[in-house]
């Protein structure tokens, strides 16, 4: 009998060392995904990270770029009525260059604004690319926001 209670006790004690070390070890593995969660939370990303927010950078450019190319060419299709007073002959050299800058400014509209949409949008979705994808984006603005603004300063 006395070698059974001696057994169990010794049975007793390498479980409870077993338990022990299996304690210990996923104490380390939960403080180490812990630290992690809190890395994570504390918002340090690195530049090789993934950018969760790359899609949304694009898309309200786009959206503005939509609604802006149409009343940029509706404007610049309207702008050469601004000859009508003077004549195609007779307008100052002043009117005659604001609206040669129109005509380039729609050509940069139809060539441009796809262009910086489509390379903002296949930019790798990383950090390290997050400032160039939101300026290539914004700037895809310009040439429509350009030929509005120098249709409605037209010269006399």
């Amino acid at each position: 009998m006395n070698d059974l209670t001696t057994q169990a006790q010794a049975q007793a004690q390498a479980d409870d060392g077993l338990r022990q070390a299996w304690a210990s070890a996923h104490a380390a593995e939960a403080q180490a995904a812990d630290a992690a969660a809190q890395a994570r939370d504390t918002g340090t990303r690195g530049p090789d990270d993934r950018d969760e927010r790359a899609g949304g950078s694009v898309v309200l450019p786009a959206v503005l770029a939509v609604l802006l190319v149409p009343v940029a060419l509706f404007f610049g299709g309207l702008a050469p009525m601004a000859t009508d007073s003077c004549g195609p002959d007779h307008c100052s050299r002043a009117l005659d260059q604001a609206l040669s800058d129109v005509v380039h400014g729609l050509y940069a509209t139809f060539a441009g604004t796809p262009a910086l949409l489509l390379t903002a949008g296949a930019l790798p979705r990383r950090m390290r690319y997050a400032t160039a994808r939101r300026l290539t984006a914004w700037s895809a603005l310009l040439p429509p926001a350009f030929v509005i603004l120098r249709v409605l300063a037209l010269p006399q």
